[in-house]
């Protein structure tokens, strides 16, 4: 599996705009990326299959992309584990089932990505943007999430177990049948989410903790502390 550089993510990045398309870096796919290799020499490959074979099986771990513009990139399945995403702006990125496992993701713009089936465990998103981003299903055990704007975010059947989400803005956000066991939500703002189905068995929360009108949270296992 080829790892891309900071240099060669950006250089493939510009020239897919550049033509006017939407640049695509496909996850890991082992067999079809050394098929594609093989062929690479070969005066008959298209200039699609270049691109694909350049592309496919991209590595991105414990890569720094500080800072980078990858709005509207799609990213699928692809590994960013450990990566630097720090200040970086994904607004509107395609993150499906991509790895972010421990990856640095302060302070980055992550709006109106998708993040379905992503692992975000451990992950450090402390200010992050999340605003309208579908997190469906996702991975967020473990993960530092304080202050984080989880504004009309769909987190429905998220695992948020042990995740601290103190201070985050959830308001009017999609939780049905979310993972909150253990989970931080003190100082966190809930008004107008859907909590239908969650589990927040051992969710701790204090008296700044802001829940959706008609929710008793000690009814449901949280934890005033």
């Amino acid at each position: 599996m080829t790892k891309l550089s900071r240099k060669q993510l950006l250089n493939l990045i510009d020239s897919a705009r550049g033509r006017g398309e939407k640049p695509e870096m496909v996850g890991p796919n082992l067999n079809e990326t050394e098929r594609r290799r093989t062929k690479l020499s070969s005066p008959n490959l298209s200039e699609a299959e270049h691109r694909r074979a350049n592309l496919s099986g991209a590595e991105l771990f414990e890569t720094d992309l500080s800072g980078m513009d990858l709005r509207g990139v799609a990213l699928i399945g692809a590994n960013l584990s450990e990566a630097n995403l720090s200040q970086t702006n994904l607004s509107g990125a395609n993150l499906y089932q991509a790895n972010l496992m421990g990856a640095n993701l302060t302070y980055v713009n992550l709006s109106q990505a998708k993040l379905i089936k992503a692992n975000l465990s451990q992950a450090n998103l402390s200010q992050a943007d999340l605003n309208r981003a579908n997190l469906g299903t996702a991975n967020l055990s473990q993960a530092n999430l304080k202050g984080v704007n989880f504004r009309q975010t769909s987190l429905r059947g998220a695992n948020l177990r042990g995740a601290n989400l103190s201070g985050t803005n959830l308001t009017s956000a999609d939780l049905r049948n979310a993972d909150l066991r253990q989970a931080n939500l003190k100082g966190a703002n809930l008004k107008q989410a859907n909590l239908s189905g969650a589990n927040l068995h051992g969710a701790r929360y204090d008296k700044e903790t802001i829940w959706p009108i008609n929710l008793n949270p000690t009814r449901t296992g949280a934890i005033l502390a």
